[in-house]
């Protein structure tokens, strides 16, 4: 069997990826129509998984995942409003050790999943390093007194207690619930929210069309990386502790994504950003062991 190390390792590289593919496509495309328009091509990939799905789902079971569906869907439109309108590099660090901090709290309280009091203070030492990563002194006057950046740090905290919560259910879930079966059904249940959302605001089905029209290789790149980082970390989490997967995956996604954020994007600071997220991914392995 494969190590579950390994599978929110490849995990965390596949989500930076599809996460820097996202962002290249946001700054010509509406957050929305975006995720509106990749959603239902992972769906229809995921699809490839149904010989190793069982859908023997009891009645609550299924009243939880059409509510965690909704839910995921709308955080993953927070997620991508926040990515075209941020510095990816805040954004990934936040979106990273906020989750990481509120998913191990839950855990304990839920869960009961229970770390070493070594492994809560590397944690806590996570999040003081990300706090550093994402803000200066100046910065965080600047972000406190515009409007703009005062929202995009709003969506980012509801992000990122949202994406705590969805990841205690999602854990719950898939201790009882095949992992490819629960891929599959929160696929659909994302889809159909998405496909609300779109009528509801914009031009439905129509405009999904359009935009997988206008970003055909994006789309279906980003869809390809995103199926895979969503079915490698739910196989992960059958067996991995989440207080311990989550903040693994989270800090390789910050090392890839500021590091491509300097390179591609060429926003500020990167050199300390990236520093700071090699020192994160150091704390991660004194995590393991």
């Amino acid at each position: 069997m494969i190590s579950w190390y390994f599978l929110v390792l490849l995990s965390s590289v596949l989500m930076g990826l599809a996460t820097i593919v996202a962002k290249v496509s946001l700054n010509e495309e509406h957050a929305t129509q975006f995720s509106a328009a990749v959603t239902p091509i992972v769906t229809l990939l995921s699809l490839l998984f149904i010989p190793w799905a069982n859908f023997q789902l009891s009645p609550e079971q299924w009243v939880v995942m059409i509510v965690l569906g909704a839910f995921n869907a709308y955080n993953f439109l927070l997620s991508s409003r926040v990515y075209k309108h941020g510095e990816l590099s805040i954004a990934s660090p936040v979106f990273s050790s906020l989750p990481t901090l509120l998913t191990v709290l839950l855990a304990f309280l839920f869960l009961g999943e229970v770390l070493t009091v070594w492994q809560y203070l590397v944690i806590l030492v996570m999040v003081l390093v990300t706090y550093f990563l994402v803000f200066s002194r100046k910065e965080r006057g600047a972000i406190l007194g515009s409007p703009e950046k005062r929202h995009v740090l709003y969506l980012m905290f509801l992000y990122s207690f949202l994406t705590a919560v969805t990841t205690i259910v999602s854990k719950y879930l898939l201790s009882s619930i095949n992992p490819y079966a629960f891929l599959i059904i929160n696929g659909v249940l994302m889809s159909i929210s998405f496909t609300v959302i779109i009528t509801a605001r914009y031009g439905g089905l129509k405009e999904i069309a359009q935009t997988m029209k206008r970003y055909k290789l994006p789309l279906v790149t980003n869809a390809l990386l995103t199926l895979g980082y969503r079915v490698t970390y739910y196989v992960a989490l059958t067996v991995a502790p989440v207080a311990l997967a989550q903040p693994l995956r989270n800090t390789i996604f910050i090392v890839i994504t500021v590091g491509f954020s300097g390179l591609l994007f060429k926003e500020a600071r990167i050199a300390k950003r990236l520093v700071l997220g090699l020192a994160l991914l150091a704390l991660a392995y004194l995590l393991t062991i």
